[in-house]
């Protein structure tokens, strides 16, 4: 059973990692590892409120888009399958050897510093297109299966991937929050199955829905105007910097 303030901290993790480029998953493992708790229904429904997060923040470009009579949006929404279907297929045939690394610290410290270093690198990319291609989507898309590892930031990969494809910095932004609407719901629908619910107490569950919901809104907020400000590669010393104290930990 997750207690009350272990499930304010995961909440808060949860709302916090899963936009910034640091990697939700990552720091959940670390939580889990160094505090010694772990309940698999509480981090699915943190992940259905970070979504609800990027649903109501974006909701007008949401519902335009959803117009796929227009041939903009038809495209758009051939892209986002496009960007989805590498992750998915991955993430369905490899997720037991993907879960595995979850437990192990060295590879985590491993994989925070790789992510930090895709991150960093987008100090050098520059703006050069308007408009998002299927080879754009293609990359982005083979980026984002690194992401299926622990420590290695969704959100960072693919905004990153973007960013080095020449999109604007709201593009990739906007383009990798929306890949993780379908990619996160179907992933956890996936992990509902044997899942145990007799020990839930559902008014911590919905405390924690509502703490991760406004933590992700604000979260969001707060990136795009760090990345308005070119200093999204901050990101990437964070990564880079903890991976190394993970892997310090790993060796004690």
């Amino acid at each position: 059973m997750v207690s009350l303030i272990e499930a304010v901290i995961l909440s808060i993790v949860q709302g916090i990692t899963e936009w910034f480029p640091v990697s939700s998953s990552g720091h959940l493992a670390l939580i889990h590892n160094y505090l010694g708790f772990q309940q698999i229904e509480y981090d699915i429904f943190l992940h259905f409120a970070s979504i609800l997060a990027v649903i109501i923040l974006f909701r007008k470009d949401i519902i335009k888009k959803l117009n796929i009579k227009d041939r903009d949006n038809f495209n758009y929404f051939v892209f986002l399958l496009v960007g989805i279907i590498p992750a998915g297929i991955v993430g369905f045939f490899f997720r037991d050897f993907i879960i595995s690394f979850f437990s192990n610290m060295f590879y985590l410290g491993i994989f925070f510093i790789l992510s930090g270093i895709i991150i960093y690198l987008t100090k050098f990319s520059y703006e050069s297109k308007e408009k998002l291609s299927f080879f754009d989507s293609l990359f982005i898309g083979l980026m984002q299966v690194l992401a299926l590892f622990p420590g290695i930031s969704r959100s960072g990969t693919t905004i990153s991937a973007g960013l080095f494809r020449g999109l604007k910095k709201e593009e990739a932004i906007r383009f990798s929050f929306y890949m993780a609407i379908p990619l996160i719901i179907g992933a956890n629908i996936i992990s509902f199955n044997g899942l145990n619910y007799s020990e839930i107490n559902y008014l911590i569950l919905i405390t924690s829905f509502i703490i991760t919901l406004l933590v992700s809104i604000l979260t969001i907020k707060i990136l795009l105007k760090i990345a308005d400000k070119n200093k999204f590669y901050l990101f990437g010393i964070y990564n880079i910097i903890l991976g190394i104290l993970v892997l310090i930990y790993s060796y004690m």
